[in-house]
């Protein structure tokens, strides 16, 4: 009783619910439906930052920046060099394709730069995805 009153009186002051409650949403990346924890991806993108940045603008660093990378090619950062391997495979990112690069990014792209091993969870890579897509500009429908 005591829980339910604290919600109720958070409501009426206007502070909401915990961040939890309100950062979850619904993807399917393959087969499987999951639900996708917002603030999960955000702390799973910390394996990524080292050498990617997100906003529209900022600079590649030794991998491109994901400004929009859920709605374009894989070779869509300007100024980015990327590998023999990237150019000749060229992917067209989506939630499906970024899922199986990111799982495992060099059996998706042979010889690619990219010496990051991968994510074999598919919850975390879940989390990561919703997120990335928020923070890139892309957010995936029914995801804050």
């Amino acid at each position: 009783m005591m829980l339910q009153s604290a919600v109720v009186a958070m409501a009426l002051l206007g502070l909401g619910m915990p961040a939890v409650a309100q950062a979850a949403c619904a993807i399917k990346p393959g087969e499987t439906l999951l639900t996708a924890d917002l603030d999960k991806g955000r702390r799973a993108f910390l394996k990524c930052r080292a050498c990617h940045t997100l906003k529209e603008g900022e600079r590649n660093l030794v991998g491109p920046n994901l400004w929009r990378v859920m709605s374009r090619g894989a070779l869509g950062a300007g100024g980015f060099s990327y590998s023999q391997a990237f150019t000749t495979a060229a992917p067209r990112w989506s939630l499906a394709t970024l899922d199986r690069f990111v799982e495992k990014p060099a059996k998706m792209v042979p010889g690619t730069k990219m010496v990051f091993a991968g994510i074999a969870d598919p919850q975390e890579r879940a989390n990561l995805l919703a997120w990335l897509a928020r923070e890139t500009g892309t957010p995936l429908p029914g995801c804050p």
